[in-house]
């Protein structure tokens, strides 16, 4: 669904209709502003405006992202006036409005999309609040993936790893060869996705899913243990100077062959491709040690308000779930349909590789969501923090102070029963 802007909002007067009926201005609020993004929340809206009769959908950007999203909802419900669906984040940013009793239950329309079929059980999880679905899942990225310089590769004699041995030889043979061996960049996120490698391998999906629930503690040997195997493994292959770079500089490191590996969000293969460094020719990827046959995923879903506007809101959300729907936004804005029914030929060589891979993990239940969304909001913040801290000084002090830091964190939401049990 398409989200619009809370200021634009102000001037508009919701019609008080409770049927699907000739209504103007339904107003959809997101923050997609530019490129690619715009282009397939666009693609997305016009095809539900061709499928849904007598109802006029208008996406409205929020220039900044979900918190700046999140604030101009907040005031829009104060006043009375939200959009008739807006972008969210999965889990508990989903939540939190939930449990304000500002969403409508999409349980009438989630039915008629046979939403427990259509989407794996590990999207579900993050898009449902006590069994009760309120968002609806239409943008999909993995990252748990490692793009590589393919001619590098191949300069310096390396397999694609598959495990962390081999992972750690051709970080090896990389440098021997004049390489920066892996790629990384500076912000809360990128470091902490890395990390889920070294995490998953530890925990595996059941211990990753206790640590969301705030049952395995972030002073237990298994956490110390992904800490060490992320210091010893991945932190080591960084590249210099790795923490003063954005994530599309690191990208452009990968295409002029400075450095031979980047873990990343599939997002990099279509910056990458956008470019002229093509996928299965300039670069490939594989994913990463630990997560082999698993997808680690993040995630963008459409909530919608309770108000008039809720019937026309189903509607919307049926036809944004028919694979056409889901395929054009898909294959504009160069992420994955979260529909599993979702031809794989629409998408390029990347775009299929990518769903091949979340097929397989869906049909083994091997399909994580990522974990910062699973966390209470300050816990999964500092989380990041902590992480990208550690990358940058993988000290044993660090390393005591990250596992104190997030454990009192820990310690102050289980005695707010602020976890979830996704």
């Amino acid at each position: 669904m398409k989200k619009s802007n809370m200021l634009a909002a102000f001037g508009l007067a919701l019609l008080g209709a409770t049927s699907v009926q000739a209504q103007d201005n339904l107003e959809v609020w997101h923050y997609y502003a530019a490129g690619s993004e715009l282009a397939g929340m666009n693609a997305l809206i016009d095809a539900a405006n061709t499928s849904v009769d007598d109802a006029n959908f208008t996406g409205v950007v929020i220039p900044g992202n979900v918190v700046e999203l999140r604030r101009q909802l907040q005031t829009a419900f104060l006043g009375g006036r939200p959009p008739a669906a807006y972008q969210s984040s999965m889990a508990y940013e989903l939540k939190t409005f939930a449990d304000g009793g500002q969403l409508h239950p999409l349980t009438d329309a989630w039915a008629a999309i046979d939403g427990d079929a259509i989407f794996p059980e590990g999207v579900q999880r993050v898009v449902k609040v006590d069994g009760v679905p309120y968002g609806i899942p239409f943008d999909l990225s993995l990252i748990n993936n490692v793009f590589y310089n393919k001619e590098a590769f191949q300069k310096a004699g390396v397999a694609v790893p598959t495990d962390w041995d081999s992972f750690t030889a051709a970080c090896d043979a990389l440098r021997d060869a004049g390489y920066q061996p892996l790629g990384n960049a500076g912000g809360t996120f990128w470091s902490l996705y890395n990390f889920y490698a070294a995490l998953v391998s530890v925990v595996g999906e059941d211990g990753y899913y206790q640590i969301a629930r705030g049952e395995l503690g972030f002073d237990s040997p298994e956490f110390a243990e992904a800490l060490d195997l992320y210091r010893d493994r991945m932190v080591s292959c960084y590249a210099q100077n790795w923490s003063g770079k954005t994530w599309t500089q690191t990208a452009d490191d990968l295409i002029n062959g400075n450095t031979g590996m980047f873990m990343m969000g599939i997002w990099a293969a279509g910056y990458m491709d956008t470019a002229g460094f093509k996928a299965g020719e300039g670069f490939d990827m594989f994913q990463a040690p630990g997560t082999v046959g698993k997808s680690i995923f993040q995630m963008d879903v459409l909530a919608v308000p309770e108000g008039p506007s809720v019937a026309a809101a189903d509607e919307f959300i049926k036809a944004i779930t028919t694979t056409d729907g889901q395929a054009a936004f898909a294959t504009l804005k160069g992420s994955l349909a979260p529909n599993i029914n979702v031809d794989p030929a629409v998408y390029g060589y990347a775009g299929a590789t990518f769903s091949r891979q979340f097929s397989e993990a869906s049909a083994n239940n091997a399909v994580l969501p990522n974990l910062f969304f699973l966390l209470p909001t300050d816990l999964g913040t500092e989380f990041g923090v902590q992480i990208e801290r550690f990358a940058i000084d993988p000290s044993d002090t660090v390393k005591a102070e990250l596992i104190s830091t997030l454990e009192g964190l820990r310690q102050e939401a289980l005695a707010e029963s602020a976890f979830i049990a996704w």
